[in-house]
């Protein structure tokens, strides 16, 4: 790895630490109550930053930074076994900086153990932390020769050993117990910690020659791909060196989209010349899908609430259905889906109601989510998307289908919500047909990462009555 250094207070410190301890003091503030910072996004920005760096480098910054924001809970733990000060007393600075020695120790072996005690001291004394270089020294050379036999929780106290091992908030982990066994959560929780293939749709539209053609190129640049067992047009890339430079990206041939998000739109029954509107767009991954089901004489009417969620639709639609947008068979607006466009009443063939939510269905991608999410904050969103699937039924023609989605798993925000449209609205629910997946309730499925293939994510449809919403 390229060491640079930077001369910091006197003493040398590896400039990639540095980096990552900046970026903890955003991302793990002092205050829990202190404004959440998103990981991926700061992250993504300092790493821009950056660009200049050594790769390797930059990977070490993004590895080590996401590591201690995803083991977090873990890192605490450990910290708190062998300090006599709990980690709750502790200075941010000197907690982050024993948190990014601790997570070097147990979770990169490529990284000696003496350097990372090493390096952390230098931390600790250019941020003006003298008096405290030989407690950080203690812990972590300690940690470091006992690594092998650290006590971990019980799995009599089952509540406890799965926040723990994989650094859940108890509350989330005894929410998930409440719904579903054990074994069903662990499985849940490991899969939220290990590295998620990229998945990608490839246009429908494609010929079978130029499908089979897009495979054997992007396999001749490194990509390994995969097809995914749940719908003939997933696959799975791995060693994906940007995305962009995959043949066929440029050219629009596929989308990156999860496979849990290209089943929402193919449940929904999207038939050619069908109105689709999409009243949460952003990205525009359901939106694009949609359009490709409507073919040249449908529409899709793709929204979102601000003008940065329109540029990611629109940067979308510009890459994979230029023609289309030109010819404003898809159209790109700003609207809050809480307020009622009286334009669109009865007028809907389909609505997609992928609505925002917790996000704890993608942990994995969003290791933040875990810390920022609360159960007051998951009731204030169940009641705002109840708000939102009142008004956009109403665009809907009779027999027209809503899709409601969420990319989380909380019962208050997926059956409790499935089970008040049926109470509320004039919906019927309608069978998931043609899916390759068991569901409890045929109308509803709710997607579990480590049980399925996918992230996690909960879909229903219904179908409006003839009495109007």
């Amino acid at each position: 790895m390229t060491k640079g250094r930077a001369r910091m207070g006197g003493k040398k410190v590896t400039k990639t630490r540095a980096i990552v301890l900046e970026i903890l003091m955003e991302l793990l503030p002092e205050k829990e109550t202190a404004a959440p910072v998103k990981d991926n996004l700061l992250i993504r920005d300092v790493l821009d930053k950056y660009d200049y760096m050594d790769a390797r480098d930059k990977s070490f910054i993004k590895r080590l930074a996401e590591g201690c924001v995803e083991r977090k809970i873990t890192l605490d733990y450990v910290i708190g076994q062998y300090s006599r000060t709990g980690v709750e007393k502790m200075k941010p600075v000197i907690l982050n900086i024993l948190r990014m020695g601790v997570y070097q120790i147990l979770y990169m072996d490529a990284v000696p153990d003496a350097a990372v005690c090493n390096e952390a001291v230098n931390l600790a004394v250019n941020k003006g932390f003298q008096g405290l270089k030989g407690f950080v020294n203690g812990v972590l050379r300690t940690i470091s020769r006992e690594k092998e036999q650290i006590v971990w929780p019980s799995k009599e106290n089952m509540g406890q050993y799965l926040s723990v091992r994989y650094s859940m908030p108890v509350w989330l982990v005894h929410m998930w117990s409440q719904r579903y066994d054990e074994e069903t959560v662990e499985k849940m929780l490991a899969e939220f910690q290990r590295p998620s293939a990229l998945t990608i749709r490839l246009k429908e539209t494609l010929p079978k020659w130029q499908q089979e053609q897009w495979k054997e190129k992007a396999a001749l640049q490194g990509c390994r791909v995969s097809e995914h067992p749940y719908l003939p047009y997933a696959y799975r890339l791995e060693h994906v060196d940007g995305v962009a430079r995959i043949y066929g990206y440029e050219e629009g041939m596929f989308a990156i989209q999860d496979i849990s998000s290209m089943l929402a739109v193919e449940l929904a029954g999207i038939r050619d010349g069908d109105l689709v509107i999409d009243v949460c767009a952003a990205p525009g991954g359901k939106a694009m899908h949609a359009a490709e089901k409507t073919g040249i004489n449908g529409v899709v009417d793709a929204r979102d609430i601000s003008e940065y969620k329109l540029g990611l639709i629109r940067e979308n639609a510009m890459r994979l259905h230029p023609d289309m947008l030109e010819k404003d068979r898809i159209k790109i607006r700003i609207w809050d889906a809480a307020v009622l466009d009286e334009s669109m009443l009865g007028k809907a063939d389909v609505v997609l109601a992928d609505l925002p939510c917790s996000g704890l269905g993608v942990i994995g991608h969003k290791a933040d989510i875990r810390y920022r999410v609360t159960e007051e904050q998951i009731k204030d969103l169940a009641a705002l998307q109840r708000q939102i699937l009142g008004t956009v039924c109403r665009y809907l023609k009779p027999g027209g289908i809503l899709l409601y989605s969420t990319c989380t798993i909380s019962e208050e925000e997926n059956e409790k919500n499935a089970a008040w449209i049926l109470e509320h609205l004039p919906m019927e629910a309608v069978p998931l047909e043609t899916i390759p997946l068991e569901t409890k309730l045929r109308s509803q499925l709710q997607l579990l990462p480590g049980i399925h293939q996918s992230d996690g994510f909960f879909i229903a449809k219904f179908r409006r009555k003839q009495d109007g919403c």
